[in-house]
């Protein structure tokens, strides 16, 4: 069998944005994972060394400088490509998504027919050749992989997790980057730029000395203040050289937090130690006219706080300007509306916290935190209310 191999049409199918659009629902993302995963084992081997293909998904090089910009952010060399197979698997679903997506308009609604096509199109470029000649026999094997990939174990119990899902599963747990700078282009393309902002800067924190995030966080600061002076800020020399926080400076600043909040998410709420403390998408979210302290102070309603302290250390790491630290806190948090107590905003417990901190002319503040889980802590009303109406 004399194939033309993976990808190898350049430039067709993903000029509109790889990745962007959703996938039609019968594909699901463990389908799609499992058509990657397919792929994968469906792959030829030349058995040359240098054949000029990369990964065990044997794709050609010219492809993946363009394919890893368009999903990843960063264009890679073949060599970085062959090196890092979770993020050529990140590349690879982010390209195959969007080709599931076409086929299977192209199909008639038809998943079988659908993998086929993407099939045929991954292996020659044409979808259309799926069911010719030795086309046939690999886009049958890819569809035959595929299926497999949800079948009931060989005991006959429950069925087996799917290859494919499992290895995107671990893989989601170790490069939160890649999702987050993913997930950034995708919403700068939306041109919903604050979600763009937000990711990115997630991504920094997982990398703090990262220069894409870094980069990816000034353009879309540009487009928020398209009318802002592109001048250095008089203070960036001085904060050029100013030394890291370290771990128990920012254990530091969350036990002043911890205090703070006493004053500032009940009468008065002081708006004076939110700025003392908070900065970016914190402290717009306290302080904004439809925010936390707003909705607080209409509903009549206010926190009160018992036990709160930092129990232990997870995570910590911190560059010139910003840093991040995941800490165990036990807190007790009650929240009273009318004078009673809404029991679905209070909670005595321990959670495992994650603050995003940042140097602002020259004192570091927290620009974001929420547990591990994704609950935002007091801001959580703000959901609850808008669910309500």
């Amino acid at each position: 069998m004399r194939l033309r191999l993976t990808g190898l049409i350049v430039g067709l199918g993903l000029g509109c944005g790889v990745g962007v659009l959703p996938v039609q629902a019968q594909f699901s993302n463990v389908q799609v994972g499992a058509f990657v995963e397919a792929l994968r084992r469906a792959a030829p081997q030349t058995g040359r060394a240098n054949d000029g293909l990369y990964s065990d998904w044997q794709v050609q090089a010219q492809n993946i400088p363009r394919w890893s910009k368009s999903c990843i952010g960063r264009a890679l060399t073949p060599a970085q490509f062959e090196a890092d197979p979770g993020t050529a698997r990140s590349v690879i679903t982010c390209v195959a998504r969007d080709v599931l997506r076409d086929e299977y308009r192209a199909s008639g609604n038809n998943p079988a027919v659908a993998v086929r096509r993407a099939a045929s199109w991954w292996m020659t470029g044409d979808p259309n050749r799926y069911n010719s000649g030795d086309t046939a026999t690999y886009t049958q094997r890819v569809l035959n992989l595929y299926q497999q990939q949800g079948k009931p174990n060989p005991s006959g119990s429950a069925p087996a997790q799917p290859q494919a899902q499992a290895q995107t599963q671990s893989q989601t747990k170790t490069v939160p980057y890649d999702r987050y700078m993913v997930a950034g282009y995708e919403a700068t393309k939306r041109k919903d730029h604050a979600t763009a902002l937000l990711y990115f800067k997630r991504a920094l924190d997982e990398r703090p000395e990262d220069s894409y995030a870094a980069q990816a966080i000034r353009n879309v600061e540009s487009y928020l203040k398209p009318n802002q002076s592109q001048a250095p800020a008089p203070k960036a020399q001085a904060t050029a050289t100013t030394a890291p926080i370290t771990q128990q400076q920012a254990v530091e600043l969350v036990n002043q937090w911890l205090q703070a909040k006493t004053d500032i998410f009940a009468p008065p709420f002081d708006q004076k130690r939110v700025g003392d403390f908070s900065t970016g998408e914190l402290y717009a979210s306290l302080i904004r006219p439809d925010g936390v302290l707003d909705w607080l102070k209409k509903n009549q309603a206010y926190y009160r706080y018992g036990v709160q302290k930092v129990d232990s250390v997870e995570r910590f790491v911190a560059s010139r300007d910003r840093a991040t630290i995941e800490l165990n806190i036990t807190e007790d948090r009650t929240l009273y509306r009318n004078g009673t107590v809404d029991p679905r905003h209070t909670d005595f417990s321990a959670k495992q916290t994650r603050y995003s901190l940042e140097l602002v002319e020259g004192r570091w503040k927290i620009a974001d935190y929420k547990t591990i889980d994704g609950l935002l802590l007091e801001r959580s009303v703000l959901d609850a209310s808008s669910n309500r109406r």
